[in-house]
C-alpha cells in the first residue's frame, strides 16, 4: 500500500483512535544509534507525505532497543532517573515525542540471539501471547568505518586487517606505526562504544575472524562477538575488555563517539558512515571526519567504505558468512533468526559490513498502527526518494545488495500475504484471538 493509498485509511482510523490524538497516530520506535539518523530522515519524509502518521525514535543503542521491544518497555526510551535506571543517557539523539506506553518497533544492528526468544522456530517471546510471533527483518546494509581526526594524516589512511586489530586492541598506540611521516609519540586516542551497541556487534564479528595473538593484544581469542566493547554495565554478559587500555575512551551512542574524536587530536574510532566524510549529504556529517580505506584480507585490495564498496562486500560474503537467501517455507519463515544474513568477512569489497534490522509485531491492537508500519516499510524498500535518503547517509538500500531477495520475500510474507503463509501484519487468521500490541 503506497503513501497516497494509505492516507484515507490512516485518517479514518486515526479519527476513531482517541480524542486526545485526533487525526494522528504515533509509532514509538528506537534502538540503533548507527541507523538512527537514516530512520529519522525516512520517518520525516513519510510524515511529510502523510501528516496523520507521527513517529518517535529514541537512539538508545541496539541492545536497549531490543530490550524495549521484547518487553514492550517504554522505560528504555525515557531518560535515566532513580525510578528508571534503564533509560537513555542525556544528550542521546531523539526524534518526536513519546505517546503512551507502547513500543511499536525496535531497531538493532545486532540480530537477536536464540536465547532472547522463548521459541525461535515460531518467533515466540514474552509478548507473543498478546501480539503474535515476532518479526525481524534487515532494512539497510552498512559499513563500519574506521574514522579518524589526525591533522598530520594528509593523505587517505589505508589500513590492513592486522592494523585494525592492533589499534583496537591497544597493541598499537602510536600514529607513527600507521604512518612513518607522523612523529613518534603521537598517541592514537581511540573512542569506543560504552553502551550495548550493534555497531560493536558488527565490528566484533570481523575482529573475531581476523585478530589473533600475533597481530593484536585482546584479552582473549577468538575475540568475542558482542554488543559491549567493554564491561560498562553490570548487565553486560559478554564483552571484549573488562578494563579499557589507557588510550581508549568509552562513549554512549555513535554521535557521542564522533563528537569525542572530533575534539581530540589523534582521534580514532569505529563509526557508522553517516557521521563521516563518506556521506557528504548526511545531516550528521558535522565534524568532517576522515575514514580509512581497508585492505580486504582475501583479495588484498584496499577499499573505501563507500556505498558501492559496501554493496560489493555484501555481495561477496566470506566462508564464515550465512547463506544470503531468505527462507522459502512457512516453518522456516516463522523463525526470526532466518531473516538476517551475517557477513563477518568478505572476499571482495569493503571488509567490515552487515545489516541493520528492525523487530516488530505480527498483530497490533490499533490496526491503523499496523497499516502505517507496513506502508512505511514498503516505501523504504521501493520509493526512489527513500533509497536516495539511505544512500546519502552512506548506507546501501536492501534492494541494491545481495539481500534484495529478502526485500522481495519480506513483502510477500510480512507486508502482504503474497506467499499465502498468513504471516503478514494483522493477518486475520494469525491474529484471531490475540488482543495485539
Amino acid at each position: 500500500m503506497t503513501r497516497k493509498l494509505l492516507a484515507s485509511t490512516i485518517l479514518a482510523g486515526a479519527l476513531s483512535f482517541s480524542a486526545a490524538h485526533a487525526a494522528t497516530i504515533t509509532l514509538n520506535t528506537g534502538g540503533s544509534s548507527l541507523a538512527a539518523p537514516t530512520y529519522i530522515a525516512l520517518m520525516q519524509a513519510y510524515t511529510k507525505a502523510n501528516p496523520t502518521v507521527l513517529f518517535n525514535f529514541e537512539a538508545v543503542g541496539s541492545g536497549a532497543g531490543q530490550k524495549a521491544f521484547l518487553g514492550n518497555s517504554i522505560g528504555y526510551f525515557e531518560p535515566v532517573s532513580p525510578s528508571n535506571p534503564n533509560g537513555y543517557a542525556v544528550g542521546t539523539l531523539t526524534y518526536g515525542t513519546i505517546v503512551g506506553t507502547q513500543v511499536d518497533v525496535g531497531a538493532s544492528d545486532a540480530f537477536l540471539a536464540a536465547s532472547q526468544l522463548t521459541n525461535p522456530a515460531t518467533g515466540s517471546y514474552t509478548e507473543s501471547g498478546v501480539d503474535g510471533p515476532l518479526i525481524q527483518i534487515p532494512t539497510i546494509g552498512t559499513p563500519i568505518t574506521m574514522a579518524y581526526n589526525e591533522s598530520k594524516q594528509t593523505s587517505t589512511l589505508t589500513l590492513t586487517a592486522a592494523q585494525v586489530c592492533a589499534v583496537l586492541s591497544g597493541k598499537t598506540t602510536d600514529w607513527h606505526a600507521l604512518n612513518s611521516a607522523i612523529p613518534a609519540g603521537t598517541t592514537i586516542e581511540v573512542g569506543v562504544r560504552s553502551d550495548s551497541s550493534g555497531t560493536t556487534f558488527l565490528l566484533t564479528q570481523f575482529l573475531n575472524a581476523e585478530c589473533n595473538s600475533s597481530n593484536s593484544s585482546f584479552p582473549s581469542y577468538p575475540v568475542p562477538v558482542t554488543k559491549y566493547f567493554y564491561n560498562s554495565s553490570s548487565s553486560a554478559s559478554n564483552y571484549v575488555f573488562n578494563t579499557l587500555p589507557a588510550n581508549f575512551t568509552g562513549e554512549s551512542g555513535s554521535s557521542n563517539v564522533a563528537k569525542y574524536i572530533s575534539g581530540i587530536s589523534g582521534g580514532f574510532a569505529y563509526l557508522s558512515p553517516d557521521y563521516t566524510k563518506i556521506a557528504p549529504s548526511s545531516a550528521n556529517n558535522i565534524y568532517g571526519l576522515n575514514v580509512a580505506s581497508l585492505v580486504n584480507p582475501t583479495n588484498l585490495v584496499a577499499y573505501t567504505p563507500s556505498v558501492a564498496n559496501t554493496e560489493l562486500g555484501l555481495a561477496n560474503p566470506g566462508p564464515t558468512s550465512t547463506d544470503p537467501t531468505p527462507p522459502t517455507t512457512k516453518t522456516a519463515a516463522m523463525d526470526p533468526l532466518n531473516w538476517v544474513p551475517s557477513d563477518p568477512t568478505t572476499t571482495k569489497g569493503y571488509p567490515i559490513v552487515g545489516y541493520t534490522t528492525i523487530e516488530f509485531s505480527s498483530c497490533y491492537n490499533n490496526k491503523t498502527a499496523g497499516s502505517a508500519l507496513v506502508s512505511f516499510l514498503e516505501d523504504s524498500f521501493n520509493e526512489s526518494s527513500d533509497l536516495t535518503i539511505i544512500e546519502n547517509n552512506g548506507f546501501a538500500p536492501l534492494t541494491d545488495t545481495v539481500a534484495a531477495p529478502f526485500a522481495t520475500d519480506i513483502g510477500k510474507d510480512f507486508l502482504t500475504n503474497g506467499s499465502g503463509f498468513n504471516l503478514n501484519v494483522d493477518n486475520t487468521t494469525l491474529c484471531s484471538g490475540l488482543s495485539g500490541r
